[in-house]
């Protein structure tokens, strides 16, 4: 278990990592990626996170919660009240909550999701260190 954490924990940073490299340097990128990637793998990093905390919790559900955290965000980014506006002009407040209300975002928070989930799905079904009633 401790290993799966700290396995999510080395995504989780990579995904951080990729996603911001996707907008600083776009150069490297396929224009599809350039333009989309950051935001897909965003909401997929954000799912590993969260397994972190709460390995308890069905996949499902979490990932339920991750979508619907990043629609919230997402819809957060029509309000442009001047205080928050100020905490979007830092860059870590910039990177949590985003600058302009896109619909495809909230598309591509589900791609990345679905994608975090499915890798999910096939690390834990896969789990080497589970002891099934077959092994014992």
């Amino acid at each position: 278990m401790r290993l799966r954490k700290l396995f999510y924990l080395a995504v989780f940073i990579f995904c951080t990592w990729l996603a911001i490299t996707t907008r600083t340097h776009r150069h490297w990128f396929h224009p599809l990626i350039a333009t989309y990637g950051g935001d897909i793998i965003w909401a997929g990093m954000f799912l590993f996170f969260l397994r972190i905390f709460f390995s308890k919790i069905k996949l499902w559900k979490l990932a339920l919660i991750c979508y619907g955290m990043g629609v919230a965000d997402e819809l957060l980014q029509l309000y442009h009240a001047p205080w928050i506006e100020s905490v979007r002009q830092t860059r870590i407040g910039g990177l949590a909550l985003g600058f302009g209300f896109l619909w495809s975002d909230i598309l591509c928070y589900a791609v990345g999701t679905l994608i975090a989930y499915l890798l999910i799905s096939f690390i834990e079904r896969n789990d080497t260190n589970k002891i099934s009633p077959a092994r014992i």
